[in-house]
């Protein structure tokens, strides 16, 4: 294999690793609503971002969806954090 694929793809799994998606909470509104405003957000950054598959040469590709999915959890963090949401701790 050649070692830039595997860098590449070594680096793609370890940031879908760690952008699992976070629960979020809000002090005022219901439990069930964050999920519909979460995914407001997502459809909002899916749109600034603007990364689709094809827009992306092939040596690069698996760098640029890995760096467009940062982008875009990024960018949903704001947008939850604008809406009064704070991520949920996890107990471990």
């Amino acid at each position: 294999m050649k070692p830039r694929f595997v860098a590449c793809s070594l680096l793609f799994l370890v940031l879908a690793g760690c952008s699992a998606s976070v629960p979020w909470q809000h002090p005022t509104e219901p439990k069930d609503r964050w999920r519909s405003d979460y995914n407001a957000c997502r459809r909002w950054a899916d749109g600034e971002v603007g990364y689709t598959e094809s827009s992306s040469d092939s040596n690069f590709r698996d760098y640029d969806r890995a760096q467009a999915k940062k982008r875009i959890n990024a960018y949903v963090d704001m947008c939850m954090r604008d809406r009064g949401y704070v991520p949920v701790r996890s107990s471990r």
